[in-house]
């Protein structure tokens, strides 16, 4: 069946990570169906990763808030004439994509519900398990045999040609923070940030704050606490994102899709958690540079009005001198 498999739709309507994370389903394809031309179809927000996704041969997006939008990327989809669709992470909408996408085969895995419209039962036990093995677990029914330990690595590609037009800035012996988040409990307190880069920068290091342009308060009040020589980047694209980020000497922050995209890049992290799983969210080696901070194992997935104690400060727990000390061991 592998050697047939000739284009592949992939359908991953989720956040920056959740995309990163699936690059290793995007390696195996590529090793074991011998180089297929896949399509991968993503949220509108994201469509810089049209330059940085490895193996991919075209991004297609989804605007979720335009109803017209549906019908266009299905219509677009029908044209391939896909052998294969895999729809990661399934919601009811992208599973009704992949199945109007006309692939005469489909893959489709929804964590926490049925898995609508899968060509065959996926038999996946649903468990505490990294994204990455859940991701590759959607493609049991193909019974591949080549899955390295090397394949299971996240990997963006960083194609030159397509950073020719960036400001090549000196950021060498720079150390990037990345202080923002999709929701206020992973965030670390702006004052601790501040006082990191201050023990830092006095160490010699240059600082980077890394924050969307949502977040560019937050960035500005740390950038300027830190010092005036500290660089912002606010709301940047995600292939001027990334060309910045691979310069790093190291990327420390709350957990957020850019520590995903800097742990792809092979640049070192330090990840700071609080409500989000690390066994989920960290399917990186201390061996390869990355590391993770934890104190509180009751604050895993405790959210909104779920909090226990009512205070959702679970990120307060991490003192600014461990952070800085773990910095300093990996450097």
């Amino acid at each position: 069946m592998l050697k047939t498999i000739k284009k592949v739709l992939v359908i991953k309507l989720r956040d920056i990570g959740d995309i990163v994370l699936s690059t290793p389903v995007l390696k195996v394809l590529n090793e074991n169906c011998n180089a297929p031309e896949i399509v991968y179809v993503l949220k509108k927000e994201y469509a810089y990763f049209k330059y940085l996704l490895p193996h991919v041969k075209e991004v297609i997006t989804y605007d979720k808030n335009d109803p017209l939008d549906f019908f266009r990327v299905v219509i677009r989809l029908w044209k391939y004439k896909f052998d294969l669709a895999i729809n990661l992470h399934a919601t009811f909408r992208s599973a009704l994509i992949a199945f109007l996408s006309g692939a005469g085969f489909r893959l489709v895995h929804n964590h926490s519900g049925r898995d609508y419209f899968s060509s065959v039962p996926l038999g996946i036990e649903e468990k505490k398990k990294s994204i990455i093995e859940r991701d590759l677990d959607t493609l049991a029914p193909l019974r591949l045999e080549k899955i390295t330990s090397s394949m299971k690595k996240t990997e963006l590609s960083l194609n030159e040609e397509y950073v020719k037009y960036i400001d090549d800035e000196e950021i060498t012996s720079t150390i990037g923070l990345g202080v923002g988040a999709r929701r206020p409990v992973k965030m670390w307190s702006k004052d601790r940030f501040v006082e990191l880069g201050r023990r830092l920068e006095s160490d010699g290091f240059k600082i980077a704050v890394f924050c969307s342009e949502n977040e560019k308060k937050t960035g500005e009040y740390i950038a300027a606490g830190i010092g005036s020589s500290t660089r912002l980047y606010a709301g940047l694209d995600f292939l001027r994102l990334s060309f910045f980020i691979n310069k790093l000497r190291l990327f420390a922050g709350n957990d957020s899709g850019l520590r995903h995209i800097a742990a792809a890049l092979n640049i070192k992290t330090v990840t700071l958690f609080g409500p989000e799983d690390p066994v989920e969210w960290h399917p990186y080696r201390e061996e390869d540079g990355h590391v993770f901070i934890l104190h509180r194992l009751e604050c895993i997935n405790c959210f909104k009005d779920k909090c226990p104690e009512k205070h959702h400060n679970c990120m307060e727990f991490i003192s600014v001198d461990e952070v800085y000390q773990v910095i300093k061991r990996i450097l």
